[in-house]
């Protein structure tokens, strides 16, 4: 019998065509609800940044912190995963002069390097974040890879120094002995944690920790042994000066330090952006991108909202439209009474003085003759 119906050509047009406007109701919804899904967000950072490296004693100084500012774009795939693009600019610093140990107070090296990094990460939200549906807060954790540029510098006599030019630990020496002189733009894998929060359909506002693994030792200019001193200050007397600046702690001359070690090059350095952010959404009060081919979606929506409203919310609009037309019409004709009231008593004003004149000149003729 079932076979039967199968091989009836009216019932299996008739499969047919259920089957194509199932598929077609499908794909209409998958469309609408990842249009909903998918918008761009765009805010600022702000907050402080920090290092960890050879001239923070290899932790976290948390008096060297330094003011942090960015821009980001976000674009919402899902109500659970988000990619971003970010433009920081940090400032990281460390000094030898309030280190515990008195052996790297010796040392007496300092620095400060300003780091410029654009990086590209995506997010994934530990709950769903979707603002249609009053999902509107949750923690993420996010990973990814960036590009950055610093620069350490040297405070000297008043100045501050570019230090990668002088090649501090005998790279512009020998190649072979001291390796070849540090890069200055370099690769780094940001990854952290956040929270963020809706406020309003166009706003949003978040807190979080990034922490950045680098590739290099270099970020404060300090990491494997003191090169020959003499030799460096025949080539380069200031390069000498900033490379060995433990006779300026000392006040004498020192020993040659050939060798000796200068930083740890165990680890590479490290640095952290730690902030608050703050976006707007790049999409309209539905959820949807800016984009005319959404507007369908956009009329159904507003369509189906209009059919959701009480009959008596219109009844209550219509008397109130009603009873505002009737204030103006009322007020309408109470100004135009009073200008007709003036308009009487500019008359009444004028034929009291035209009586008083004719009287004055009555009498002026009664008095002459």
């Amino acid at each position: 019998m079932l076979v039967a119906h199968y091989e009836n050509p009216m019932y299996a047009k008739l499969i047919q065509t259920e089957m194509k406007r199932y598929v077609l109701f499908l794909f209409c919804s998958l469309i609408y609800f990842s249009a909903q899904a998918q918008y761009l967000e765009a805010g600022v950072f702000g907050g402080s940044s920090n290092y960890k490296g050879d001239l923070s004693n290899g932790k976290v100084n948390h008096g060297e912190h330094n003011v942090a500012l960015g821009l980001f774009a976000r674009y919402n795939i899902s109500p659970k995963f988000a990619v971003r693009g970010t433009l920081l600019r940090g400032e990281i610093t460390g000094s030898d002069y309030q280190a515990p140990n008195e052996n790297i107070r010796l040392r007496n090296l300092n620095f400060r390097s300003e780091i410029v990094e654009f990086g590209v990460t995506g997010e994934f939200n530990l709950m769903n974040f979707n603002i249609p549906n009053k999902e509107i807060s949750t923690p993420y954790i996010f990973a990814g890879v960036s590009v950055f540029h610093f620069n350490p510098q040297a405070e000297y006599r008043g100045q501050w120094i570019d230090l990668q030019p002088l090649g501090t630990e005998g790279q512009n020496m020998d190649v072979e002995t001291y390796g070849a002189p540090y890069k200055r733009f370099q690769v780094a894998i940001p990854f952290g944690l956040g929270f963020k929060f809706n406020l309003n359909p166009r706003a949003n506002l978040g807190v979080e920790f990034g922490f950045r693994k680098v590739f290099t030792d270099y970020l404060d200019d300090v990491s494997t042994a003191y090169p020959d001193i003499a030799s460096l200050k025949d080539a380069d007397p200031l390069a000498a000066a900033l490379s060995y600046r433990s006779p300026e702690f000392a006040g004498q001359p020192l020993e040659n330090p050939d060798g000796a070690l200068r930083g740890d090059n165990k680890s590479t350095d490290s640095y952290m952006f730690i902030g608050l952010t703050a976006s707007v959404n790049l999409t309209d009060k539905y959820g949807l991108d800016f984009d005319k081919k959404y507007d369908i979606f956009k009329e159904e929506y507003q369509e189906y909202v209009e059919s959701q409203k009480p009959i008596n919310q219109d009844k209550t609009r219509l008397k109130k439209r009603k009873r505002n037309k009737r204030k103006k019409e009322i007020k309408k004709r109470r100004k135009q009474r009073i200008k007709e009231i003036n308009k009487k008593k500019k008359a009444g004003w004028k034929r009291q003085k035209e009586r008083t004149e004719k009287m004055e000149g009555n009498n002026k003729l009664h008095k002459n003759g």
